[in-house]
């Protein structure tokens, strides 16, 4: 009675009910909300209104029928947010309403897409990684491509006409590892914008670069050699002076957006979406279809005249390493409310245990802006050098990194870093997402799993949830993951009680249907090409068998 089975159809469970005939009327569109003190000037016809757009709360109207003759103009521009700018930040977004918990904010496709700097050869027009055996050569120039179908595609338009002119067709024929001609691609594409999309061209342009901070450092001489002086020699061209080579080289780095939906991922450059600003504790979450479209989307409301941010880094990672990344690859310390608190909001995510087996304290940084300086014990006042911290990190990094990713060994791991490392952190934090996935990985494992390790990934999986709702809660693919794992082993654990007693399981189901509920939640803009889709289809298929149980029950 249950069990949730697998085997369920949603079209079998999916109960339709009844709409509302919605009214033709524009309401529904761009509604008008009164706003009971300020004044302004209505966009059609100059007349004083209270009347704003409710959606983006920037444009007035003195009457519905105004509204809806300048929708037409009105629509690419109404947004729940505007572009605002200071000295500190420069360009950001803010809310310029309330947002509610789970609204699309943007949604917008790629100014330029192309492969990562460093990248072995892929296709040069889906982006999808190739075979030695099993592609084919562009007759024009010869990059590789997976198959006819992807000749034609725009992506591969600027590189192709530019190679044609050079003379000579390239020849790949190393196709393991990261491969030197790959590197310059997506700058060459960024180049060549004016040429294939204007428009675009005129964007990118806008997006700062950070050149003249840049400019000197040892990333900056790198990608001198081998994209700045390489695309003038390689391709035969003086289209590109080498200042304006190096500030697209710039551009693309601060800006560039790793997009999942290509097998290697490939970088994309977004142009409104460049304008969120960087928060290791962000508002907005951030997805993408299976067209490679971006979508910044609200998982918790956001209140008014809020700034929008989402993470340049991985919010996963602890502070130290997340500042190292910002720092090589955005050229900024992060000062956001996470970063500022050593403790990451009371979780200790990155603290280690006293080096005085003696005491229970953890230890931090001595300076809360400094994760690279001493660290103290914050009971007993013990003080240990920055390498003591850095030889543990080091190797309980690189276990992780070597280690055959069995139960035996996750286990195995946790066990041995717990003398160092307190349970939240997030190296053992890492092991127990390990572990909560592979044990009972599907749902006939699940009902076969001995009792201890069921309840050892019920207790794993809530503590995760608990511990990434607090410090990571934009981390929704993470988020709905451990959800539906959570959920499964409830709504078991659930099903093994049941069979054992008389007592009544709705508590014990309802709290399983709130995490299935979670997961959709969280998931819900997750195209079906990633694994989080299919896991989004089966939650809302467990969702509804859930549902049917209980209304039984």
């Amino acid at each position: 009675m249950l069990s949730i089975s697998s085997s369920l159809t949603e079209d079998s469970l999916k109960r339709k009910p009844k709409r509302k005939k919605r009214k033709n009327n524009f309401q529904h569109l761009c509604c008008v909300f009164l706003s009971p003190s300020i004044m302004n000037s209505c966009q059609v016809c100059a007349e004083p209104t209270k009347n704003n757009c409710s959606n983006c709360n920037q444009v007035s109207y003195c009457s519905v029928q105004h509204q809806k003759q300048d929708w037409k103009s009105h629509k690419p521009n109404c947004h729940p947010y505007k572009i605002a700018h200071n000295e500190v930040l420069g360009r950001h977004l803010v809310a310029t309403r309330n947002i509610k918990p789970y609204e699309i904010i943007l949604k917008e496709a790629p100014l330029v897409r192309g492969p990562a700097q460093i990248s072995a050869p892929v296709c040069m027009g889906c982006l999808n990684s190739i075979e030695p055996t099993d592609h084919i050569e562009c007759e024009q120039c010869g990059w590789p491509l997976c198959g006819p179908e992807c000749k034609s595609l725009d992506e591969h338009r600027a590189e192709c006409k530019l190679t044609k002119d050079r003379g000579q067709k390239v020849n790949v024929q190393e196709f393991q590892g990261p491969h030197p001609l790959y590197t310059c691609v997506s700058t060459v594409r960024c180049l060549l914008l004016g040429e294939t999309n204007a428009a675009n061209a005129k964007k990118f342009s806008d997006l700062e670069s950070l050149e003249s901070t840049r400019r000197g450092s040892s990333q900056w001489k790198a990608d001198l050699t081998s994209i700045g002086q390489f695309i003038p020699k390689f391709f035969k061209t003086q289209k590109f002076s080498e200042e304006e080579i190096m500030r697209t080289v710039g551009a693309l780095q601060i800006n560039g957006h790793e997009v999942p939906t290509s097998d290697p991922p490939h970088v994309a450059v977004f142009y409104v979406a460049s304008f969120t600003e960087n928060s290791c504790l962000p508002n907005l979450a951030k997805s993408f279809n299976k067209h490679g479209h971006c979508i910044l989307w609200a998982p918790q409301a956001i209140k008014k005249n809020s700034h929008l941010s989402i993470c340049y880094s991985d919010a996963i990672w602890g502070t130290s390493d997340r500042q190292r990344h910002l720092m090589q690859t955005k050229l900024f310390k992060c000062a956001c409310l996470r970063c500022q608190d050593p403790t990451e909001l009371g979780t200790n995510y990155s603290a280690i245990k006293c080096e005085d087996r003696k005491c229970s304290g953890l230890m931090l940084p001595t300076k809360a802006d400094d994760w690279h300086g001493g660290w103290q014990c914050k009971e007993c006042g013990k003080q240990v050098p920055k390498q003591y911290v850095e030889g543990i990190l080091e190797r309980a990094g690189q276990d992780i990194q070597s280690m055959e990713k069995t139960i035996e060994n996750g286990f195995k791991y946790l066990k041995h870093y717990e003398r160092w490392l307190p349970s939240q952190h997030f190296h053992m934090s890492e092991i127990k997402i390990l572990l909560v996935q592979i044990i009972a990985k599907d749902q006939q494992e699940l009902m076969v799993v001995s009792d201890e390790r069921l309840q050892l990934k019920l207790k794993f999986a809530r503590e995760l949830v608990e511990l990434y709702e607090t410090i990571t809660p934009c981390e929704v693919r993470t988020l709905g993951t451990l959800c539906f794992e959570l959920h499964s082993a409830i709504a078991e654990n659930t099903r093994r009680i049941a069979l054992e007693t008389t007592l009544s399981p709705t508590e014990m189901l309802n709290e399983s249907l709130m995490y299935v509920d979670k997961c959709v939640n969280y998931l819900q803009y997750e195209s079906d090409i990633f694994v989080e889709g299919h896991i989004l289809k089966q939650a809302k298929i467990n969702r509804d068998a859930l549902r049917m149980v209980m209304r039984i029950c």
